[in-house]
């Protein structure tokens, strides 16, 4: 797309520019269709979920996590279930995540010496406080594009200084087998060694249920700032 203004290109392949001087004003121009990479990353933030967002257009592709954020992440969030953020850029939704306590049994951690140094401190406990991703999406329009891990690091960063106030070891996740590789390849984290063998299938279970959940975890201490 190529906009002229007196004769000048401003805007060419949907880039956007900023402040445009046009008859002696300062203009704000922002590129038609939909927003790039590079700029989504730059610009998104986080809000709370509120009354105010307009969910009617967002649409990840999956009925379940839809579902979810129109119609029971703010109930669950009044009731002190879970708390829902959505993630926005100029206005636009373009994802939500929602988190919960929990907790996890230490003997379904891979790692003996993270099982050892918690057994320390804690000898008679036979689980350790996590806090859990229940929910998390990323419109379809921006999914595939590297949007959804740089999302998921700042998460798990927001994760880690919320241990400050309150201690958790462990960030859980039950995760559709589609998106098995998204959460262990792009962010580290870990199935459970119950599941190893049927992992070894991943493929064949995706293509007959993609919906199929694997518990997850991640090590909170092993994260960086």
């Amino acid at each position: 797309m190529l906009l002229k203004i007196n004769n000048k290109i401003i805007i060419k392949n949907n880039k956007l520019i900023k402040n445009i001087l046009i008859n002696g004003f300062y203009c704000k121009i922002k590129r038609c269709g939909n927003m790039n990479k590079d700029y989504i990353i730059n610009n998104y933030k986080f809000e709370k979920l509120s009354e105010k967002h307009d969910l009617s257009r967002f649409d990840c592709g999956n009925n379940d996590l839809n579902d979810f954020i129109k119609n029971d992440a703010l109930n669950q969030q009044e009731d002190n279930l879970s708390a829902t953020k959505v993630v926005i850029c100029d206005g636009e939704i373009i994802g939500f995540f929602s988190l919960l306590s929990d907790s996890i049994e230490l003997k379904k951690i891979r790692d003996e010496k993270t099982k050892k140094s918690i057994k320390i401190h804690l000898p008679r406990v036979k689980k350790a406080p996590a806090i859990k991703i229940g929910r998390f999406a990323i419109d379809k329009k921006y999914s595939n594009k590297g949007i959804g891990s740089n999302i998921m690091e700042h998460i798990l960063l927001n994760i880690l200084e919320l241990t400050a106030d309150v201690g958790m070891r462990f960030v859980l996740i039950e995760a559709y087998a589609k998106a098995y590789n998204f959460y262990v390849k792009n962010n580290k984290f870990l199935n459970l060694k119950k599941d190893d063998m049927k992992l070894e299938k991943l493929d064949k279970i995706i293509e007959r249920n993609p919906q199929h959940t694997f518990y997850l975890y991640h090590d909170i201490k092993k994260l960086k700032v």
